[in-house]
């Protein structure tokens, strides 16, 4: 089973100034992502604040998602839980919504026994016809699933992959090549040429709902062999993402979008407003490369 494109945007979730789900965010948001050129949106991750959201939550914004997005792009409905209970939830609405795939972190919080995090993901494959992804994100997650274990989760024939969030571009290539059937995308935006270079199937990532088409192009010029270009927009993503380290990605994205006219609105707490002097810096930055 193959999901169609390579470049996916993970996607923010648009909030209103009380930090409810602002539904009339959702399709500004969308359109502003795919006009950058990117291939489809996963929805409902950690750039989305999905943590933050009660199982309702996480539901309504899979629902409005795939309202606007179903028949633009490939959608990738994010289900991780602390719960298999909660993940098979999200997962039989993402199967009934028009997702084209599903993707889960392993169960968090509690440490967890390698067999009980295998069962969790049957538990997810079981409950829809829908491909897998594992969201491999070790920082955030709690969870570091060693390279065989994950080679032994795919010998499922319905996991088609990893997003791999992570700077391990070893075990990245090690997977490559032990899984030459299985599908490997990239997360860790700032490190996107040197995946690029080593061989992935396409990068989701945050920055992606701001600069989706640097990464488009940086996948090109590699693609091309102009290293040159390549190296050239992952700088100017670096640039960024140096910015946003002062902000807080999160924030800093969502005040980047807000600032372009796409209300998005804030971040929900604890998540707190950037500082003066970061937001200045993350102002010139948009004014100068995103603004005509």
């Amino acid at each position: 089973m193959k999901i169609t494109g390579s470049i996916f945007a993970a996607m923010l979730t648009p909030f209103d100034q009380n930090e409810e789900i602002s539904t009339k965010g959702i399709a500004p948001l969308i359109d502003y992502i795919l006009s950058k050129g990117v291939d489809g949106l996963y929805v409902g991750g950690s750039s989305g604040e999905a943590m933050l959201q009660s199982c309702e939550e996480r539901s309504l914004v899979l629902k409005e998602v795939a309202k606007h997005a179903a028949d633009k792009s490939s959608l990738i409905a994010h289900v991780g839980a602390a719960s298999t209970k909660e993940a098979v939830a999200l997962t039989k609405i993402a199967g009934s919504n028009g997702y084209h795939a599903v993707s889960a972190v392993p169960p968090f919080y509690y440490k967890h026994a390698f067999d009980d995090i295998a069962d969790y993901y049957k538990a997810i494959a079981d409950a829809s016809n829908l491909p897998l992804i594992i969201y491999n994100i070790p920082a955030l997650s709690g969870t570091d699933i060693p390279t065989e274990k994950l080679q032994q989760l795919m010998e499922d024939d319905r996991i088609i992959g990893v997003k791999f969030t992570a700077p391990d571009l070893f075990q990245f290539a090690q997977l490559r090549k032990s899984l030459p059937s299985k599908s490997f995308y990239f997360g860790t935006d700032e490190m996107f040429l040197a995946a690029s270079a080593t061989g992935t199937d396409g990068g989701i990532g945050s920055t992606y709902n701001l600069i989706g088409d640097v990464y488009v192009g940086i996948q090109a010029a590699v693609k091309n062999g102009d290293m040159q270009l390549a190296r050239n927009l992952q700088q100017k993503s670096n640039t960024l993402v140096e910015i946003l380290l002062e902000t807080g990605v999160l924030p800093g994205l969502k005040h980047a979008l807000n600032r372009l006219d796409i209300p998005v609105g804030p971040c929900r707490r604890p998540f707190s407003k950037p500082s003066a002097q970061a937001i200045a810096k993350l102002n010139q930055w948009v004014d100068n490369n995103l603004t005509n």
